[in-house]
């Protein structure tokens, strides 16, 4: 048994499949990638949906109970919201960086690949362990039997809980885009919804002083003297209370755990958490200030999960506001719990499909409906449990507060490997970063908050009627099971049985041949080529050689412009034709110069031409304009065509550009995801000058240049299978850089055997200028 290895995991990091995708004549073969189907409104709606479920309907009263305060409780929800805007800054530069669904799993373990699948294994066990949905079902349960002036026993209360979790599960799990609009609509009522609570006082204020509580409440509750009354500074209250508040923030990063199926994934996270971010954030101020000037601080501190429902019945009387406003409040829970389903059965299916469940075949699959059944069930079991065994009364405080724990533990991992990244990888392309203060801030008060459940509160009296500390033994408690079982099952198990545990990749590696330069026999140079007449491309001497190409699929970004000379760069175009060659100027260079700044850190770019590749039979583009796929090894520029692409198409500028550093970058995008003719790309270093053949390239009205190459069974062949339109691959022509980075990329289309009934390739490459002109060492 020495020596043998057990698959565990797939290709890393490769996104599950759904089915139904927008566009049916794209559809991918079953290995393909998902359908870019969420837009910006949907991803708005997915963060907003899921920060506004019952958090700031339920939790005031809570939080007011243990800081004693109206000073301190608003103290405690503007620092929460400071910490989770930094919060969502990580989570931003992290998802630029990997816009891939999974969220925190996929930065997790991009991070710590070390000890290997310990955080694989840690987060497997808390998304299973702890990611249930059962808060805002109890919150459902409790507004929609208030609504009905029911007086609910404990069994009912718990069937209504149960049967939401049942119901959001079928939705989710046999109708995908019903699902989806649902939880659309849901999400706009809840903005309606917050957006009234936030209003009511002022309202009241201006319109009627006497639904307040007291003609002088608003003076009295905001009043310097009263407002600090009756503080309770223990820092085991106030890091409970904290929790609480950042549980009400709980989801700005929802967006990052299905970046494969949003389209333009980068820009759209850059804009769509802010903005969630200033709606939530001014949603909530207003709406306690609203609880403290309509309802007495005592009743708030009395009011359990009911605050809003007392705001309601107090301003309209027990018909409206105790029956209309606490049923839209159970609705808008619902539609928390469809969000949060909607994301985590997602990362249950990549838990499932990298081998940490059981039954991972079954447990990945999308079948039979297109949708993550199996990683719903795997959600719906914990949820029901967490819903139906444990007794009423503290249960919703106690949720939340063993969610809290190890989600901090955890918080604290991903801003700490933010930090490594950035001096482990510090070339790493980063189309956002964090402000690296609003990284360390959220570090220091979550060890903090860690430490503070065993501090022990004023009379040992926590927010629940038990040993005040349990949340977090129990919180503490799965972190510690989730290492015990990853030593087992990694260590223990195979040292016992003699196997090793081993990654299963299943990548798409090609054998085929690529075409080489060949000198002339009698040692003449070669011909030129001529822009415009093919037959001088068609005499250039080649030699067939076979070669390797290999699958960088669930390892693109180990791939780099300055490492490789390669890179895989996530970015949806607004153009999806491509039919309209002044459209294409108008619409899309603008979108390719800002990518290649983001790539890049460029501070100038000017695009000189661009490349439609389709069929020559392909009567959507004019014949003048139509390029097939060019099966010949080859890179765009010269060294010295490098520089006079600069004096030509730049020459008032040139003497100043030409002193900093520049580079010429072939942006190369599929118009449709890619199978047949795709595209190969030499790693740079294993390319050396010696094997590289000058062409002069004749136009017009002047004489460029362009490399050919020479075959070398050194060379290191690369490509993405399925490249899809979000998958741009940036190649660079030449680097004026010369301290050891990549300078130049030989590449050229491919025949793959296994997909050459696939449709013809399409795609479009657009070359420009890229200046960096503060770069002058």
């Amino acid at each position: 048994m020495e020596g043998e290895t057990q698959p565990l995991l797939e290709a890393p990091y490769t996104c599950p499949q759904y089915e139904a995708a927008e566009t049916p004549e794209e559809e991918p073969p079953p290995r393909g990638p998902p359908g870019k189907t969420l837009s910006w409104t949907t991803a708005y709606i997915l963060v907003v949906s899921r920060v506004i479920g019952s958090g700031i309907f339920a939790t005031p009263g809570s939080i007011v109970k243990s800081s004693g305060s109206v000073g301190l409780s608003l103290l405690l929800w503007a620092i929460g919201t400071v910490l989770a805007g930094c919060t969502m800054v990580i989570s931003m530069e992290y998802g630029c960086m990997l816009p891939r669904s999974g969220g925190d799993k996929v930065y997790l373990e991009y991070t710590f690949p070390r000890p290997r699948f310990l955080a694989s294994t840690l987060i497997a066990v808390r998304a299973v362990l702890l990611g249930f949905t059962a808060s805002n079902c109890i919150i459902f349960a409790e507004y929609a039997l208030f609504a009905f002036n029911v007086e609910p026993t404990e069994l009912q209360q718990k069937l209504v809980a149960a049967g939401l979790l049942t119901l959001v599960t079928i939705v989710h799990g046999c109708f995908r885009r019903t699902g989806i609009w649902i939880q659309n609509f849901l999400g706009w009522l809840k903005i309606f919804l917050v957006g009234s609570v936030s209003l009511t006082g002022i309202w009241v204020i201006l319109l009627r002083p006497d639904m307040a509580s007291g003609a002088s409440a608003p003076r009295q509750a905001f009043a310097w003297d009263t407002l600090w009354e009756g503080s309770n500074w223990s820092w085991n209250l106030l890091s409970t209370s904290l929790f609480k508040v950042l549980y009400s923030y709980a989801g700005l990063n929802n967006v990052n755990n299905v970046l494969s199926e949003v389209r333009d994934p980068v820009q759209t996270l850059k804009t769509v958490c802010p903005a969630a971010l200033l709606t939530t954030g001014a949603l909530y101020l207003l709406a306690n200030a609203s609880y403290f000037l309509v309802i007495p601080l005592d009743e708030i501190k009395q009011s359990g999960e009911l605050v809003a429902a007392l705001l309601f019945e107090r301003l309209f009387g027990p018909r409206v506001g105790g029956i209309l406003f606490p049923l839209a409040i159970a609705i808008s829970a619902a539609g928390n719990v469809m969000v949060v389903t909607f994301a985590l059965a997602r990362v249950n299916q990549e838990i499932a499909r990298q081998g940490f469940l059981p039954w991972a075949d079954v447990l990945s699959s999308s079948k039979p409906f297109g949708t993550p059944l199996w990683g719903l069930i795997v959600h719906y079991v914990p949820s029901l449990l967490v819903i139906t065994l444990p007794p009423q009364g503290d249960v919703y405080n106690f949720i939340l507060d063993v969610e809290g724990y190890p989600g901090t533990i955890f918080g604290v991992a991903v801003a700490v490997g933010l930090v490594v990244l950035r001096y482990r990888e510090p070339n790493l392309a980063r189309p956002f970063r964090a402000w690296l203060p609003a990284v360390w801030l959220p570090i220091a008060i979550s060890l903090a908050s860690i430490a503070a459940p065993f501090i022990p509160p004023p009379g040992n009296r926590g927010d629940v009627g038990f040993f005040y500390a349990t949340y977090a033994v129990v919180g503490a408690g799965v972190i510690v099971f989730g290492v015990v079982y990853w030593y087992v099952w990694t260590v223990l198990l195979p040292r016992w049985g003699g196997y090793r545990l081993e990654e299963e990749e299943r990548p798409h590696h090609v054998q085929t041949t690529l075409n080489f330069f060949k000198d002339h026999e009698d040692g003449s140079p070669p011909t030129p080529n001529i822009v415009g007449d093919m037959q001088t491309y068609n005499k250039q001497p080649t030699e067939t050689i076979p070669v390797t190409i290999h699958d960088i699929s669930g390892h693109e970004l180990e791939y780099t412009l300055d490492g490789n000379g390669f890179q895989i760069y996530y970015h949806e175009s607004v153009e999806k034709d491509f039919l309209d060659d002044e459209q294409i100027k108008r619409v899309y260079y603008p979108e390719t110069e800002q990518l290649l700044k983001d790539a890049t850190g460029a501070s100038k770019v000017f695009i000189f031409d661009h490349t439609i590749r389709r069929q020559p039979k392909d009567t959507r583009t004019p014949a003048a304009q139509l390029r097939g796929p060019v099966q010949r090894v080859h890179i765009d520029q010269s060294y010295s065509a490098s520089k006079n692409r600069v004096t030509h198409h730049l020459p008032s500028e040139a003497e100043t550009l030409l002193k900093g550093r520049y580079q010429i970058i072939n942006v190369w995008r599929p118009i449709k995801t890619i199978y047949k003719d795709p595209l190969a790309v030499a790693d740079a270093h294993s390319v050396p000058d010696s094997d590289l053949v000058p062409i002069k390239l004749i136009y017009p009205d002047r004489v460029g240049e362009t490399l050919s190459v020479r075959a070398n069974p050194a060379f290191r062949w690369y490509y993405r299978y399925g490249q899809t339109p979000g998958q741009v691959m940036l190649i660079k022509c030449f680097d004026s850089k010369t301290d050891g980075r990549a300078r130049r990329v030989p590449h050229s289309a491919f025949v793959n055997p296994e997909t050459e009934g696939a449709e013809p390739r399409e795609s479009i490459e657009v070359r420009a200028l890229v200046f960096h002109p503060e770069d002058t060492e």
